[in-house]
């Protein structure tokens, strides 16, 4: 409760274990969907992003994330559509009872959530005056829903999509193509885990009845070769990644953004912008006619809501990652938006260190617009990039580097970047003098001499996982392309 504090009601995601009894009879029905021995993973279905109340209905609209770990030959050997991952589910917003779900990606394994915003809109469909609900999630399908029954309207693809060729309307279920589960080895899957849409907001403009949304057009490559599917073990007994399959971002299209603008009632494209790749922040549209949006490369631009057209743009001089605010204090309209670099996107190296905005090189800001505003923005730092060091007369063993590899990409990648090229949230280890030392680099992973900083300790590393980290990060340091 507000005034208190006191929990008045709770939903879990996914059940736990039977054993145990059911936490509510949600979760006895979600437990028909899960095989195997799911609750000593967690089994994943994350909130922490798509929470919309709908005052008409008086129920909350909560969308959930992925499995736990991604793949689900691990968490549900069996199969089964694991409910509630991926979906949006309709909660009482007094009692926190279930009142009814859509699942988008039954059975996920590709880590295509659906935490992504949930927008509500009046909508006409099919002569069908509907009170929907518009939803954009990884997958790279566009949904809307009656949010008064969660019955599917349409779900038509936004980007290129390959893991399923359309989803069937009268089962509401995805029709999958063959291979996309990457059962046979390895597949290229698009989109890839940063989605098509990730959680970046779209936004609906009434009065031109279109969707603007910032899209990613990227694929991956699915592999679970070499994973020890029966011997994988809970990834929360130490900090780690469990996704349980390998991925690749060194594909020739490596990845690619754009601005679009999409019709829900024609399921069209009416007009794209190409955007700087591969991260860029959610939108904000104004009865005025205007989308703004800034982007990676440190601009904030409007655009005609209606045709796409640049209309304005102004150089902010760091990436940004925030969405933009408008409001209104006695009469005059600002808008806000927050400038500095950050999110997820930061994991994939070099897409994104590309821009140059560096570990603690500039400045955040919050800049705030007006019609008459007239004040001068200080001047910008230039770009800067990381300078890889070198130990002179090191000698890289290569099965260490291997073994560094691991240890690497489930401790270290999801801040410091793959291939060990830092996208800006934290030091690029690649010219990082703690590596060099051994003592340095243990009391830092291991004893936490920087968890000031924001850097976990992790006790369970040993010597010998140091210094094939060590090995690892020089043979990156001499030539990125050789450590992929």
């Amino acid at each position: 409760m507000p005034d208190t504090g006191e929990q008045a009601w709770r939903f879990w995601v996914v059940p736990g274990n039977p054993a145990d009894g059911f936490e509510s009879p949600a979760m006895e029905m979600a437990a028909k969907t899960w095989t195997g021995e799911w609750w000593k993973f967690g089994g994943g279905g994350n909130t922490w992003n798509g929470i919309t109340y709908d005052p008409e209905f008086d129920q909350l609209l909560v969308g959930t994330g992925n499995g736990s770990p991604w793949n689900q030959k691990i968490r549900s050997p069996q199969g089964g559509d694991n409910l509630f991952l991926c979906s949006i589910v309709a909660l009482d917003a007094d009692t926190g009872d279930y009142k009814w779900h859509y699942q988008t990606v039954p059975g996920e394994t590709w880590d295509y959530n659906s935490n992504m915003d949930i927008v509500l809109a009046d909508l006409k469909l099919s002569g069908r005056n509907i009170k929907a609900l518009m939803h954009a999630p990884k997958n790279g399908f566009f949904y809307i829903l009656n949010r008064e029954n969660g019955e599917l309207l349409s779900a038509e693809k936004i980007s290129k999509t390959t893991w399923a060729s359309h989803v069937d309307l009268k089962t509401g279920r995805p029709v999958e193509i063959a291979g996309a589960r990457y059962e046979d080895g390895s597949e290229e899957v698009w989109p890839s885990p940063f989605g098509a849409h990730s959680w970046h907001a779209m936004s609906y403009n009434p009065n031109t009845g279109l969707v603007y949304i910032p899209t990613i057009k990227q694929s991956a490559v699915f592999t679970d070769g070499g994973v020890d599917i029966g011997g994988f073990e809970s990834p929360h007994r130490s900090v780690a990644v469990g996704v349980a399959f390998g991925t690749a971002d060194s594909l020739p299209d490596a990845g690619s953004s754009t601005l679009q603008a999409w019709d829900p009632i024609k399921h069209e494209q009416v007009w794209e912008q190409p955007l700087p790749p591969q991260w860029n922040p959610g939108t904000m549209t104004t009865k005025g006619n205007l989308v703004f949006e800034g982007r990676a490369d440190g601009r904030f631009v409007a655009y005609h809501a209606e045709t796409g057209e640049i209309l304005w743009s102004q150089e902010l001089g760091l990436g940004i990652s925030a969405p933009p605010i408008t409001y209104s204090v006695d009469g005059k309209q600002y808008v806000s938006l927050l400038v500095g670099w950050g999110g997820a996107g930061l994991i994939s190296g070099s897409l994104s260190a590309q821009h140059g905005w560096k570990y603690k090189a500039h400045p955040r800001r919050l800049v705030t617009f007006a019609l008459d505003g007239s004040y001068r923005l200080p001047e910008f730092l230039p770009p800067a990039f990381a300078t890889p060091r070198d130990v002179e007369g090191f000698v890289i063993d290569e099965a260490l580097a291997a073994e560094g590899l691991g240890i690497y990409s489930s401790r270290c990648f999801l801040c410091h970047g793959g291939g060990v090229v830092s996208g800006g949230m934290a030091p690029d280890l690649r010219e990082s003098v703690i590596p060099m030392s051994h003592e340095a680099f243990k009391s830092v992973v291991v004893d936490g001499a920087l968890l000031g900083n924001g850097m976990p300790r992790f006790r369970d590393l040993k010597d010998d996982g140091l210094i094939a980290l060590h090995h690892y990060i020089r043979k990156c340091a001499r030539d990125l392309n050789s450590c992929q």
